[in-house]
């Protein structure tokens, strides 16, 4: 409704202008002509008309505050509603662990590259999963893949916990480490994220880069 009113302005204004002005100058008119058939003589009197159509101008513009008085407390519900969302769901991402991983060292080449996992946060994150661990070559193949999967009850908030692969040595750039991860909130809510790393011959180690999975 409110949106239809702003785009008929002029309509509006033209509208109201006959309301207020325009019908009781008919009514003065009508009661001022006399059309000689009984059946159209006014048994009211023109203020009587007029008192009467006040009546229903009143009436419409109780209905039409009362919709206003709707309209704004819709609307301040929903600003209301928006803020609390906000302020709930900042309040969830500053419960929520955060993590980085790190390369700490290897045997080579990256090969069983040692790494860490850290929890960067000051919550504890738990039923921590670490799976789908493998190494694909340049042309998107698997070179190398676990055979097992690091499981952890428990990274404590600004703890770390340490895994070592048992993987074989790479030569060239451009192999990348991928891996999932999952573990639970303080909430008991489940997060899934994934890890991944690019290898360069030059830098030693992969450098990890961690990525929540909405």
């Amino acid at each position: 409704m409110f949106n239809w009113l702003k785009k008929h302005k002029i309509l509006v204004g033209l509208l109201s202008i006959v309301i207020i002005l325009g019908v009781p100058l008919a009514i003065h008119i009508l009661f001022k002509i006399n059309s000689g058939i009984p059946f159209f003589e006014a048994e009211w009197t023109a203020g009587e008309a007029l008192g009467y159509y006040g009546s229903i101008l009143s009436f419409i513009g109780t209905v039409v505050l009362g919709i206003l008085a709707l309209y704004q407390n819709r609307l301040i519900k929903e600003e209301s509603d928006k803020r609390e969302q906000i302020m709930e769901q900042r309040e969830h991402e500053r419960n929520m662990p955060k993590f980085t991983v790190v390369s700490k060292g290897s045997n080579g080449n990256s090969a069983n590259l040692h790494f860490v996992v850290n929890n960067i946060s000051g919550n504890n994150a738990t039923d921590i999963k670490v799976f789908s661990i493998k190494v694909i070559s340049p042309e998107n193949t698997v070179y190398w893949q676990s055979k097992i999967d690091y499981t952890f009850d428990c990274i404590a908030a600004n703890t770390c916990v340490e895994i070592k692969l048992n993987n074989t040595s790479i030569q060239k750039d451009g192999y990348i480490f991928s891996m999932k991860m999952n573990c639970k909130d303080k909430y008991n809510a489940p997060h899934d994220y994934s890890i991944s790393g690019i290898y360069y011959v030059a830098n030693h180690f992969p450098k990890f880069s961690i990525e929540e999975i909405k």
